[in-house]
């Protein structure tokens, strides 16, 4: 008789109570490991000389439509410059969205030389949270999920084309490492839209609520802004080799 599979036993309340358990499952679901980390961390030698092309890239994406380009019209926390008064005075050198785009480098940078540890997912958090209208931010700046979805299909998309591409990784010898790096930027991508959504569904209050014998984490953090919601997704981006990004990039830049 061939035994019964293994079933994981999941804490359902732990999910919306602790951030690290939260981490923990959502990595160990959709399968991210060690070794999807060393393929994040393996591939810094690629994305840091083209972190400012990647940033520009997104930034004009998002400028492509009203809806998320005025976005960029309210205050980032931290940023005491001027503001455009309209759509039409925003422009990607506009002093906060210089601003903004020093925010997004530092993240790109910090996402593929960072410990994958505690701190790292209370990071990965602050980055979802602070997009929505939680009382505990210091700005008013509150994204709506569809935008922020939508992002990441359109560079979900943009990953398999360019990561696929890569010239480092062609050849039949480099097929397996190949698929390894887009596996595992598309799995970092998913965990970090996780810490999107949960502040959009509001499923704690469903499983653990105000009766519960717990009460949601209280998680505060930096304001971050619009700027890093391309998250880990923007930084499959950056696993593009210079002639792919040369030619998929140029529409954007």
């Amino acid at each position: 008789m061939t035994p019964s599979p293994t079933i994981r036993q999941v804490d359902r309340e732990r999910l919306y109570t602790d951030l690290q358990y939260r981490f923990e499952y959502v990595s160990e679901f959709i399968g991210f490991d060690e070794t999807d980390i060393a393929a994040v961390k393996g591939a810094a030698p690629l994305i840091t000389p083209l972190v400012p092309v990647i940033i520009d890239a997104v930034y004009d994406h998002l400028f492509s439509f009203d809806i998320t380009k005025e976005i960029f019209l309210q205050r980032n926390y931290g940023f005491h410059g001027s503001l455009p008064k309209s759509l039409d005075g925003l422009t990607p050198e506009s002093d906060q969205i210089k601003f903004r785009k020093d925010f997004l480098g530092k993240y790109l940078v910090k996402l593929v030389t960072a410990e994958y540890d505690a701190k790292f997912v209370a990071y990965l958090d602050r980055v979802g949270r602070i997009h929505t209208s939680t009382p505990d931010k210091k700005s008013r700046v509150n994204v709506e999920y569809v935008h922020i979805n939508g992002l990441f299909g359109w560079l979900h998309g943009f990953i398999a084309e360019t990561v696929d591409s890569l010239p480092e990784l062609q050849g039949a010898d480099m097929a397996a490492k190949r698929a390894k790096v887009l596996g595992a930027f598309s799995k970092l991508l998913w965990i970090q839209n996780d810490f999107f959504a949960m502040y959009y569904l509001r499923d704690e209050q469903r499983f653990v609520g105000p009766n519960g014998s717990k009460k949601p984490v209280s998680k505060k953090g930096l304001d971050l802004n619009w700027t890093t919601i391309v998250i880990a997704a923007v930084v499959a981006v950056a696993a593009s080799a210079s002639v792919v990004l040369g030619s998929k990039l140029s529409a954007f830049a």
